[in-house]
């Protein structure tokens, strides 16, 4: 259960990629009209690398002995751990879309803004390898809601061949083609964002490619922006 709690506590922030090879992450916070959130994300791999990633030899190999996502899904909250701070319960549960294994994680967020901090807080393994992520939500002046702030920024990077970067570059695009990250958030209103919104302005979605958030651009680093009104 400890890569649960690590892994998708971090998850309901900024969602860690550091995992490669086919694989989506899709999340969604819906803001209930007391200012509290259902947070829902879904892991979905192929059936061959969730094999490896549940091989413990290949785990012991790899240095992540105790980290089984998927083997650990579906089970209970550890009764002797406490729930990260803001979050009422967490709830998880195994499943299949397509030819994909999901991994499913409900979030009952009592505080989202404790529970952002909270995740921050979060040491994600293999950090130097994969984007920073600079989030925060504060609540509205004069509105009941909160501003939601997040940007990717490149994590750091091996001193390597300008040769070798460019044939890293052409792997990560590959490897993550056609795989997205896919962020919404509902309320009353959604204002002042940056994402699609639906008609009646009360849900917003960002569909963002996996392989520009393995690699952002310092210059324009992947930004997300909404205003969430939940009464």
């Amino acid at each position: 259960m400890t890569i649960v709690r690590k892994t998708m506590t971090g998850a309901a922030l900024g969602m860690s990629l550091s995992l490669a090879g086919c694989l989506e992450l899709t999340k969604e916070a819906t803001f209930r009209e007391n200012g509290e959130a259902r947070v829902e994300i879904e892991m979905a791999l192929s059936a061959e690398l969730v094999a490896l990633a549940t091989n413990p030899a290949i785990a012991k190999q790899a240095g992540a002995e105790g980290l089984n996502l998927f083997g650990d899904c579906g089970k209970p909250w550890p009764a002797n751990e406490p729930l990260p701070a803001g979050v009422r319960s967490v709830e998880s549960k195994r499943g299949k879309r397509g030819d994909m294994e999901t991994c499913t994680i409900v979030f009952d967020v009592s505080d989202p803004i404790a529970a952002v901090e909270s995740a921050k807080k979060v040491e994600v393994p293999h950090a130097d390898a994969v984007p920073k992520q600079d989030v925060s939500l504060t609540r509205l002046t004069g509105a009941p809601g909160y501003r939601l702030k997040m940007a990717m920024v490149p994590a750091k990077q091996p001193e390597i061949s300008a040769e070798a970067a460019q044939m890293a570059a052409s792997l990560m695009k590959a490897m993550f083609a056609n795989r997205y990250l896919t962020l919404s958030l509902s309320g009353q209103r959604i204002e002042n964002t940056n994402g699609e919104l639906s008609a009646d302005k009360r849900k917003v979605t960002w569909k963002l490619p996996l392989a520009s958030l393995v690699a952002p651009s310092p210059d324009s680093p992947t930004t997300i922006e909404a205003d969430v009104i939940y009464r």
